[in-house]
């Protein structure tokens, strides 16, 4: 049996710890960003059609988009972005995601150190972190495949 690998997290200890776990493939990341990322979501689905939505981790500012992939065609394969200080915190201040499709973001600011995760002979399992008003800090489950 294959154990799922902890990559990260990138960013600060503040803040309340998050996991999330997919079921089956992510089919949706929901983003709140500015300057910085505001709040991260997600959403799975599993190999009977249901699909699993996250909570909101982080705050309420910034604008709201949604990553729609469509597991028809695609798989998450990257997820990078930047940490840096922003309203004297250590926070995440950029995301960018890619499948072996499309290409998402830059969303937030890429300003601060980069980090990224660009994976193969795996695939993305969740994601876990800790946030407050922002998006303190994140990383995510692999699932070797």
């Amino acid at each position: 049996m294959k154990k799922i690998a902890l990559i990260g997290p990138w960013g600060s200890s503040d803040g309340q710890h998050w996991s999330f776990k997919a079921e089956g493939k992510i089919t949706k990341i929901i983003i709140n960003h500015g300057e910085v990322i505001d709040a991260i979501g997600f959403a799975s689905q599993d190999d009977e059609g249901n699909v699993l939505h996250s909570p909101k981790y982080g705050g309420y500012g910034g604008d709201y988009t949604e990553v729609n992939i469509d597991i028809d065609v695609e798989e998450l394969n990257c997820m990078s972005g930047t940490i840096g200080w922003f309203d004297s915190k250590l926070v995440v201040t950029s995301l960018s995601f890619s499948t072996d499709v499309n290409k998402f973001g830059p969303f937030g600011v890429e300003n601060g150190t980069h980090f990224s995760v660009p994976i193969s002979k795996a695939r993305f399992a969740g994601f876990f972190g800790r946030s407050s008003d922002y998006l303190d800090a994140i990383g995510v489950y692999l699932n070797p495949t």
